[in-house]
Protein backbone atom coordinates (compact mmCIF):
# COMPACT_ATOMS: atom_id res chain seq x y z
CA UNK A 1 0.00 0.00 0.00
CA UNK A 2 1.38 3.41 -0.96
CA UNK A 3 0.71 6.95 0.15
CA UNK A 4 -1.87 9.55 -0.84
CA UNK A 5 -0.71 13.10 -0.20
CA UNK A 6 -2.66 16.34 -0.65
CA UNK A 7 -1.27 19.85 -1.14
CA UNK A 8 -3.56 22.85 -0.65
CA UNK A 9 -3.07 26.60 -0.47
CA UNK A 10 -3.72 28.08 2.94
CA UNK A 11 -4.69 31.67 2.23
CA UNK A 12 -7.91 32.21 4.09
CA UNK A 13 -9.49 35.65 3.98
CA UNK A 14 -12.10 35.14 6.71
CA UNK A 15 -15.00 34.61 4.30
CA UNK A 16 -16.84 31.43 3.40
CA UNK A 17 -18.29 29.99 0.24
CA UNK A 18 -20.92 27.33 -0.30
CA UNK A 19 -19.69 24.11 -1.92
CA UNK A 20 -21.26 20.75 -2.57
CA UNK A 21 -19.78 18.03 -0.36
CA UNK A 22 -18.64 15.35 -2.83
CA UNK A 23 -19.48 12.56 -0.40
CA UNK A 24 -22.80 13.65 1.09
CA UNK A 25 -23.95 15.77 -1.89
CA UNK A 26 -25.10 18.38 0.63
CA UNK A 27 -24.25 22.08 0.36
CA UNK A 28 -21.92 23.31 3.08
CA UNK A 29 -20.12 26.53 3.93
CA UNK A 30 -16.33 26.26 3.77
CA UNK A 31 -13.60 28.78 4.49
CA UNK A 32 -12.49 30.55 1.31
CA UNK A 33 -8.82 30.19 0.41
CA UNK A 34 -7.16 32.16 -2.38
CA UNK A 35 -5.53 30.08 -5.16
CA UNK A 36 -1.87 30.11 -6.13
CA UNK A 37 -0.66 33.00 -8.25
CA UNK A 38 0.45 32.31 -11.83
CA UNK A 39 4.11 32.66 -10.77
CA UNK A 40 3.61 30.12 -7.97
CA UNK A 41 1.96 27.71 -10.43
CA UNK A 42 5.01 28.17 -12.69
CA UNK A 43 7.31 27.46 -9.73
CA UNK A 44 5.42 24.25 -8.93
CA UNK A 45 5.55 23.13 -12.57
CA UNK A 46 9.31 23.80 -12.58
CA UNK A 47 9.74 21.55 -9.53
CA UNK A 48 7.84 18.80 -11.34
CA UNK A 49 9.90 19.31 -14.52
CA UNK A 50 13.17 19.06 -12.55
CA UNK A 51 11.90 15.84 -10.95
CA UNK A 52 11.34 14.33 -14.41
CA UNK A 53 7.54 14.40 -14.42
CA UNK A 54 5.84 13.38 -17.63
CA UNK A 55 3.48 15.72 -19.43
CA UNK A 56 -0.02 15.70 -18.00
CA UNK A 57 -2.42 13.16 -19.47
CA UNK A 58 -6.13 13.82 -20.08
CA UNK A 59 -6.76 13.53 -16.31
CA UNK A 60 -4.01 15.99 -15.36
CA UNK A 61 -1.81 13.15 -14.12
CA UNK A 62 1.96 13.44 -14.40
CA UNK A 63 4.13 10.43 -13.59
CA UNK A 64 7.55 10.52 -11.95
CA UNK A 65 9.81 7.46 -11.86
CA UNK A 66 12.43 7.60 -9.11
CA UNK A 67 15.87 5.94 -9.22
CA UNK A 68 14.90 3.57 -6.38
CA UNK A 69 12.15 2.09 -8.57
CA UNK A 70 9.20 3.82 -6.90
CA UNK A 71 6.68 5.87 -8.84
CA UNK A 72 4.58 8.90 -8.01
CA UNK A 73 1.49 10.08 -9.84
CA UNK A 74 0.94 13.82 -9.44
CA UNK A 75 -2.56 15.04 -10.26
CA UNK A 76 -2.21 18.65 -11.38
CA UNK A 77 -5.61 19.46 -12.86
CA UNK A 78 -6.61 22.69 -11.11
CA UNK A 79 -3.07 23.17 -9.81
CA UNK A 80 -3.82 26.67 -8.51
CA UNK A 81 -6.14 25.02 -5.93
CA UNK A 82 -3.78 22.19 -5.02
CA UNK A 83 -2.63 18.80 -6.15
CA UNK A 84 -2.59 15.20 -5.03
CA UNK A 85 0.29 12.74 -5.15
CA UNK A 86 -0.26 9.01 -5.07
CA UNK A 87 2.83 6.87 -4.72
CA UNK A 88 3.46 3.15 -4.67
CA UNK A 89 6.33 3.64 -2.19
CA UNK A 90 5.84 1.88 1.13
CA UNK A 91 8.52 4.04 2.69
CA UNK A 92 9.37 7.57 1.65
CA UNK A 93 12.63 7.44 -0.32
CA UNK A 94 14.89 10.53 -0.21
CA UNK A 95 14.01 11.54 -3.78
CA UNK A 96 10.26 11.57 -3.01
CA UNK A 97 10.84 13.39 0.29
CA UNK A 98 12.80 16.09 -1.54
CA UNK A 99 10.05 16.41 -4.15
CA UNK A 100 7.44 16.83 -1.40
CA UNK A 101 9.50 19.49 0.35
CA UNK A 102 10.24 21.35 -2.90
CA UNK A 103 6.54 21.36 -3.85
CA UNK A 104 5.57 22.53 -0.37
CA UNK A 105 7.94 25.49 -0.64
CA UNK A 106 7.17 26.34 -4.30
CA UNK A 107 3.43 26.55 -3.68
CA UNK A 108 3.58 27.83 -0.10
CA UNK A 109 1.16 25.00 0.48
CA UNK A 110 0.02 22.85 3.36
CA UNK A 111 0.69 19.11 3.00
CA UNK A 112 -1.70 16.53 4.41
CA UNK A 113 -1.38 12.76 4.18
CA UNK A 114 -4.39 10.48 3.89
CA UNK A 115 -4.77 8.72 7.22
CA UNK A 116 -2.26 10.92 9.09
CA UNK A 117 -3.52 11.84 12.55
CA UNK A 118 -4.90 15.31 11.74
CA UNK A 119 -1.40 16.67 11.22
CA UNK A 120 -0.42 18.92 8.36
CA UNK A 121 2.95 20.30 7.31
CA UNK A 122 3.75 23.81 6.08
CA UNK A 123 7.04 25.37 4.96
CA UNK A 124 6.62 28.43 7.21
CA UNK A 125 4.37 29.83 9.90
CA UNK A 126 3.28 32.54 7.45
CA UNK A 127 1.63 29.87 5.29
CA UNK A 128 -0.85 29.01 8.02
CA UNK A 129 -1.33 32.24 9.96
CA UNK A 130 -4.79 32.78 8.47
CA UNK A 131 -6.02 29.18 8.83
CA UNK A 132 -9.32 28.80 10.71
CA UNK A 133 -8.69 27.34 14.20
CA UNK A 134 -9.54 23.66 13.60
CA UNK A 135 -9.19 23.56 9.84
CA UNK A 136 -6.24 21.14 9.55
CA UNK A 137 -5.81 19.93 13.09
CA UNK A 138 -2.21 20.38 14.20
CA UNK A 139 0.06 22.13 11.70
CA UNK A 140 3.82 21.83 11.99
CA UNK A 141 6.44 23.86 10.15
CA UNK A 142 8.94 21.62 8.40
CA UNK A 143 12.41 22.82 7.48
CA UNK A 144 13.65 19.89 5.41
CA UNK A 145 12.76 16.79 3.45
CA UNK A 146 13.95 14.74 6.43
CA UNK A 147 11.38 16.34 8.71
CA UNK A 148 8.64 15.46 6.22
CA UNK A 149 9.81 11.83 6.28
CA UNK A 150 9.76 11.81 10.10
CA UNK A 151 6.27 13.33 10.21
CA UNK A 152 4.74 11.06 7.58
CA UNK A 153 6.52 7.90 8.73
CA UNK A 154 6.23 8.20 12.49
CA UNK A 155 3.76 10.95 13.25
CA UNK A 156 4.14 13.99 15.41
CA UNK A 157 6.32 12.22 18.00
CA UNK A 158 8.88 11.17 15.40
CA UNK A 159 8.81 14.65 13.90
CA UNK A 160 9.49 16.27 17.29
CA UNK A 161 12.36 13.85 17.93
CA UNK A 162 13.87 14.57 14.49
CA UNK A 163 13.51 18.31 15.07
CA UNK A 164 15.23 18.05 18.46
CA UNK A 165 18.11 16.06 16.96
CA UNK A 166 18.57 18.65 14.20
CA UNK A 167 18.80 21.44 16.77
CA UNK A 168 21.78 19.81 18.49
Amino acid sequence: MGLELHFEPCRFDGTTETRLNPFTKQAQDVARSQPLSSSEVSDVLEVLRRAGASDADEFGCRVIHFADGSTAEVFTDGLERGCMIVTDAHRIPPSLAQLLFDLLVAGSWVLMAEGADDVAAAPSADCVKSAPPAFFGEIVVVASAGEIVALLSGGIGAFQKARAQNLH
